[in-house]
């Protein structure tokens, strides 16, 4: 009896039956997006080929994306591509997924500073792949961008982004904690320290404690610097809010990240930091839940 082909309409099938029975989130997109990045082909293409032959050249390297798949890698490491705004971004277990929120934290930067403005300084604190800055450096060219991370790791893929964009003379990448890389830099022929009009930050904010609720394509592949921050999840922010207002220039605005249930903390740590900051407001993420402070010194 001959084998019977595998087509694309047969494998992508298979693969979601298969990624279903062991309890894969999103099955049959996870499905499309492996077969189409093996294939070099977008997901349209593949319902435009239904009935199109995958062979053994394209079978075997797909087996072991769907075995790593089922161990939990996330997809995005597994294509080591990430879209971020409408650009293509490269991922490895060396930094963070980028999230939506991020994508809010940036539209709202952008919205806040609009294209006529005159040039602003940027700094971009634990840039992992680098989506905050080099989007920043796409969108507003005359920008003087600075992007830091305690990773070497991490700022290589950074670096290795804004090249792929064209937009490394643009951004000025430093290896550091916090606040740390930039004491030394110049503003003005003044040194130290450097002041910013803008300071984004996704930080770390995840609790120790919390570990085991995450997913499993989190907790094992992510890297834990950039997900947790302490016993009860603010160590970052709370050193964040503290030092912010001594890189900030006059009227600079500072704008971060947090946890979903971190609003009313947060919003105390501000409280005490005052008068360092004029005012302060959270925003809501698409789901309507308070992930974004927008403080002004």
């Amino acid at each position: 009896m001959p084998t019977q082909i595998w087509t694309v309409k047969r494998l992508l099938l298979w693969t979601t039956d298969y990624f279903t029975k062991n309890d894969i989130p999103n099955p049959r997109l996870d499905a499309e997006v492996l077969l189409s990045h093996l294939l070099q082909i977008s997901r349209l293409q593949l319902y435009l080929n239904f009935d199109m032959p995958v062979f053994q050249e394209h079978l075997t390297p797909f087996r072991k994306l769907i075995t790593k798949r089922i161990a939990r890698t996330p997809v995005s490491y597994l294509t080591n591509r990430k879209e971020f705004l409408s650009l293509d971004f490269y991922v490895d277990e060396r930094v963070l997924i980028p999230r939506p929120e991020t994508e809010h934290l940036v539209e709202t930067v952008l919205n806040e500073d609009s294209a006529d403005v005159p040039s602003r300084r940027a700094l971009d604190l634990g840039t992992g792949s680098g989506v905050i800055a080099i989007s920043l450096a796409l969108q507003r060219p005359e920008w003087d961008i600075v992007a830091t991370d305690i990773s070497e790791a991490a700022l290589a893929v950074a670096e290795k982004n804004a090249e792929t964009h064209t937009c490394t003379e643009r951004i000025t990448f430093l290896n550091g904690t916090l606040f740390e890389p930039v004491k030394s830099l110049s503003v003005g022929g003044v040194c130290n320290p450097a002041s910013f009009d803008w300071i984004l930050c996704n930080p770390p904010y995840v609790k120790l404690a919390e570990r085991e609720t995450l997913s499993a394509d989190v907790r094992n592949h992510e890297p834990e610097i950039a997900l947790f921050a302490g016993d009860d999840g603010l160590a970052f922010i709370r050193r964040l809010i503290a030092e912010a207002p001594d890189y900030l220039a006059p009227n600079g605005k500072l704008i971060f990240e947090i946890g979903d249930t971190q609003a009313e903390e947060v919003c105390s740590l501000l409280d005490e930091s005052q008068p360092a900051y004029r005012t302060y407001r959270l925003l809501k993420d698409y789901a309507q839940k308070k992930r974004i402070v927008l403080a002004s010194a």
